[in-house]
């Protein structure tokens, strides 16, 4: 596989996956009511891999000839182990500057402070100093206190992918 990274699609029953895919900087469509035929149709005309738990979607999937990646764990560590054995996710990492939007999926760009005063809470204004603004939603991110689950839950990842 070529440097760039691979395109997602992740189907309905997957979402804390996808939005941790986004967070991780990875391009990932998902919608909580998508159908099989939109998301087969999604997937073959962006060049998007299929990532699911239905295992009759991954039969429709390789009879169209697109990619795709079964889940059969329920445990976030785990699943993105089963991606890392089809697609090599090389090193994660979790920052504004990496990552999209797990909301909406659209790209983050780093935002000046005092663009953003009236966007944030006062006291999140007057204690951060980086700033990401999504680029389709407008939401503002900033590495508030739960950056560090996330960041433990990338050391764990990246401990278990090099291993």
């Amino acid at each position: 596989m070529s440097n760039e990274k691979p395109l997602f699609i992740v189907d309905a029953m997957l979402g804390k996956l996808a939005k941790k895919l986004r967070l991780l900087g990875y391009d990932s469509l998902y919608s909580s009511s998508i159908e099989d035929d939109e998301l087969l149709h999604i997937a073959k005309n962006e060049n998007r891999v299929i990532i699911t738990k239905d295992l009759q979607l991954i039969h429709k999937a390789k009879k169209h000839q697109i990619a795709s990646i079964q889940i059969t764990k329920n445990e976030e560590i785990e699943q993105f182990l089963q991606i890392n054995e089809k697609i090599d996710l090389g090193k994660c990492i979790i920052s504004g500057s990496n990552s999209r939007c797990p909301i909406c999926n659209g790209e983050l760009k780093y935002t000046e402070k005092n663009d953003i005063s009236e966007k944030v809470p006062t006291g999140v204004f007057e204690n951060m100093n980086d700033f990401w603004t999504c680029n389709k939603c407008g939401k503002v991110y900033w590495e508030g206190t739960h950056i560090k689950n996330l960041q433990k839950f990338n050391a764990e990842l990246n401990d278990r992918l090099s291993s």
